[in-house]
């Protein structure tokens, strides 16, 4: 994996692979997912960025990583990849990060790179499904972090109702503060009948709360490149 780690250190909170091993008990630590979003830079093919992120992919495998994905915006805010690698610990992370690459002689292929590591709040997924829906919320300046908490437990609830499986993450480190859904189907077909079902039921959960308490939300559909 390329270590271009972005520390956010204001928020020292325990906040693709979008699934990995489902968790069986709710006391037990979730684990972490080092999701890294690849922009595609003016003027570039796909497929060589595809073809390079897909190497790394397999190497971060190599490196440490429990398991990696690679997926592909499809629609939504960047046209981008988005690498998602899991770990258990933070321990295990540092050995990863350990790992001496060298990178001094490749070519960048991508305009812009983030990376964010996510706690694992709910998993549902048990394989890296063939399409994502993957969202974001950030929270109101005044909204607490358990009332942010509730708010995101019922948007899985009533996501995971649509879609049929969600995993929930919060924000570990990285660039901002946010919770984060990610929602697998099967086909556009599927994600059609998600959204009817979604239209009610994400307005019935909110509707629960006297305010949204939410400053801003994205949506981004996701197509799986990695595994194939």
């Amino acid at each position: 994996m390329k270590k271009l780690l972005i520390l956010n250190l204001s928020f020292i909170f325990s906040f693709f692979v979008f699934a990995d091993e489902v968790d069986s008990s709710d006391s037990e630590p979730k684990g972490y997912v080092l999701m890294s979003t690849y922009e595609m830079a003016y003027g570039s093919k796909f497929k060589d960025l595809e073809k390079n992120l897909i190497e790394e992919t397999k190497a971060g495998v190599t490196d440490g990583y429990d398991a990696c994905s690679l997926y592909r915006h499809v629609q939504g805010s960047q046209r981008a990849f988005y690498m998602i690698c899991s770990f258990k610990t933070m321990n295990q992370f540092a050995k990863i990060m350990d790992v001496e690459r060298d990178y001094s002689n490749e070519k960048q292929l991508f305009a812009s790179h983030t990376d964010h590591i996510l706690a694992r709040v709910k998993t549902e997924l048990d394989s890296p499904p063939p399409f994502v829906m993957f969202a974001k919320w950030r929270p109101g300046p005044n909204l607490s972090m358990s009332g942010f908490s509730e708010r995101m437990t019922a948007f899985q609830k009533a996501f995971s109702k649509s879609f049929g499986a969600c995993n929930e993450y919060i924000h570990s480190w990285g660039p901002e503060y946010a919770g984060y859904l990610a929602c697998g189907f099967d086909s556009w077909s599927d994600f059609a009948k998600a959204t009817a079902a979604a239209d009610e039921n994400v307005v019935e959960a909110i509707s629960s709360f006297p305010v949204t308490g939410i400053v801003s939300h994205s949506d981004e559909l996701l197509v799986r490149v990695y595994p194939k």
